[in-house]
């Protein structure tokens, strides 16, 4: 299904939809972050470490950093900005939408039937580099493209299944979401979904068969501080991988861009 829901995803510019954008146990305050290295492992984005670090910092304890690692320099600028995401539905255009007692329907029909759905309660937040720095990233990577698979590689046993290395410009963190994916081509797919208010909102979903989903609802309580942005749903940056299996030339690709800034 972590598949499925990128390549559904209609909003490409917005970057890679993420399946799983729940943060490592281990660090609930923090999914992702701009200067991230890492790839995806079924729909989840692992990290590796982040440039924008040094060797040093406690983040790479646990890996470590490439041999001659040395982190981006710094800017004396005001290098990131900050934009909203509207609250709603970001469905491929296979899938058609309709209001329901206290929540939506889904219907995936057509000729092509599968789908996606990614359903938003609340706003969600956009981190992204200034466009004018992005380039200094891509030529950051350029130049150390090589010596980051080799980390990898030589920590196949850590991370097994890194075919491609992500740099991470900007993501997009939410606090409660909904999501799906049509799967069967033959058939029309319908599910229903509902928001249940209760001492902790909860969100269901009312699936026929051949459909994945998947639901988080933030069960912070807003009166003892600010909702809890830590569900990363999309990322963008530059993707990284081998033109050929046996040789050292790669290629570079970006992927989403920054989104509008929005008051």
């Amino acid at each position: 299904p972590w598949a499925a829901a990128e390549l559904k995803s209609q909003h490409k510019h917005l970057g890679w939809r993420l399946w799983d954008p729940e943060p490592d146990p281990d660090s609930p305050t923090e999914c992702v972050a701009i200067g991230d290295v890492g790839y995806i492992s079924n729909g989840r984005f692992v990290r590796l470490f982040n440039i924008r670090r040094r060797r040093d910092d406690p983040s790479h304890q646990q890996h470590g950093v490439p041999e001659g690692y040395r982190p981006i320099p710094p800017s004396p600028f005001n290098i990131f900005q900050k934009s909203r995401l509207n609250r709603g539905d970001y469905c491929s255009r296979s899938v058609r939408t309709a209001n329901a007692p206290n929540g939506r329907v889904y219907q995936s029909k057509g000729r092509e039937k599968t789908g996606a759905v990614l359903h938003l309660p609340d706003h969600a937040i956009n981190h992204d580099y200034h466009g004018a720095y992005v380039k200094q990233i891509k030529k950051y990577l350029e130049d150390n493209v090589q010596r980051f698979f080799e980390f990898a590689r030589d920590r196949r046993e850590q991370f097994p299944d890194v075919k491609e290395i992500i740099l991470v410009t900007g993501y997009t963190v939410a606090t409660s979401w909904a999501a799906a994916v049509f799967l069967d081509k033959k058939i029309d797919a319908r599910l229903e979904f509902q928001s249940v208010p209760n001492d902790k909102m909860n969100m269901q979903w009312h699936v026929e068969d051949h459909n994945r989903e998947r639901v988080w609802c933030d069960t912070s309580n807003p009166t003892q501080g600010d909702p809890l942005y830590n569900q990363c749903i999309y990322i963008r940056g530059f993707q990284a991988r081998h033109k050929h299996a046996k040789d050292n030339k790669f290629e570079i690709n970006a992927f989403g861009a920054p989104p509008a800034r929005r008051s």
